[in-house]
This record gives C-alpha cells, sequence and structure tokens, in this order.
C-alpha cells in the first residue's frame, strides 16, 4: 500500500496554502450533495461535513478545473458511488451519520461485488494521524492519507500520483 503521508508547516506564505485564492464562486458549494458538471474531465468526490473545509478545497480545485462533486458526509459518499464512479475520492474520517472509514468500507464492498467496477483511489484527508495504523487503513481499503491542512502544492502532488495524466493540474 502506497501512503502519502504530508507533514505540512503551518506557517505557509498566503499564496501556497489551501485557504489562498477562495474567492465568492467558492461559496456556491452546496451544503449537500452535489453533481456539477467538471470543467477538467477530472472526476473527483470531495466528501466532508465542514462547509469551509469544502470550500477551501474546492477553490483549489477550482484553479485547476476541477469541480468536484459533493458529499457531506459517509452515507451521502456511499449513495454517490454507487450511481457514479470517480477518478479519485477525498475522504475526511470524522464525520457525523457515517463516518469515512465506515464509508470506504461499503464502497469497496460494492466494488467487490461488481466485477465491471474499477476501484477509485479513496484518499484519506483528516487531521487524524491515521500514519500509525497503516494496516487499519488497509483493511478498509484506503489508498493513502492526506493530512490537513495541506498546501495547494501537496495536494496537487497527491492529484498527480493517483490520477496520472487526467489531472493537467500545476
Amino acid at each position: 500500500m502506497n501512503l502519502l503521508q504530508t507533514t505540512e508547516a503551518r506557517a505557509r506564505g498566503p499564496t501556497d496554502g489551501v485557504a489562498s485564492g477562495v474567492t465568492g464562486g467558492a461559496a456556491s458549494v452546496g451544503a449537500s450533495e452535489t453533481t456539477p458538471g467538471p470543467t477538467s474531465g477530472l472526476r473527483l468526490l470531495l466528501v466532508d461535513d465542514c462547509r469551509i473545509n469544502r470550500m477551501l478545497v474546492a477553490a483549489v480545485l477550482a484553479r485547476w478545473g476541477i469541480v468536484p462533486t459533493i458529499a457531506c458526509n459517509g452515507e451521502q459518499a456511499v449513495r454517490i458511488t454507487q450511481r457514479q464512479g470517480f477518478d479519485l475520492v477525498l475522504m475526511d474520517v470524522l464525520m457525523p451519520v457515517m463516518d469515512g472509514i465506515v464509508a470506504t468500507a461499503r464502497i469497496r464492498q460494492v466494488e467487490r461485488e461488481d466485477p465491471q467496477r474499477t476501484p477509485m483511489p479513496i484518499i484519506a484527508y483528516t487531521s487524524l494521524d491515521l500514519g500509525t495504523h497503516p494496516e487499519r487503513l488497509a483493511r478498509v481499503g484506503l489508498s493513502a492519507v492526506l493530512a490537513k491542512p495541506c498546501s495547494a502544492t501537496t495536494l496537487g502532488q497527491c492529484l498527480a500520483q493517483w490520477c496520472g495524466s487526467k489531472f493537467a493540474g500545476p
């Protein structure tokens, strides 16, 4: 298993952090599941219960022409992934209704039961230190861990690693 572990310095310049580039357009990211049309061709599901986190990540993704599909909890993520596949899922871990670990396990079960489905990379996007438990992550099917907060550069490196040529980012 390939775990992308990111330890970011919190003292970043204003142009490198995920918080930079937030504009009024990012505020249009809905508070419930949405399926906007992507502009880059990269299909990304962003799962986070915190509206501010969704707005910040969506603002960075927008710089690269990516409009993510949004889910506010794991239950929504499972429902959305049953209807469509994604090039990458960015999954928060601690959420109400259904957490990211349970949601990942359910998504992986659906993928195993349907041989037509290609497994999607699911990246835990969390402030928890999950890197100390790689065996647990592998058991539930998480592909990697990306630590919150992260820089736009680190997010771009993650997308490049897991989405390859589909990501025409930074």
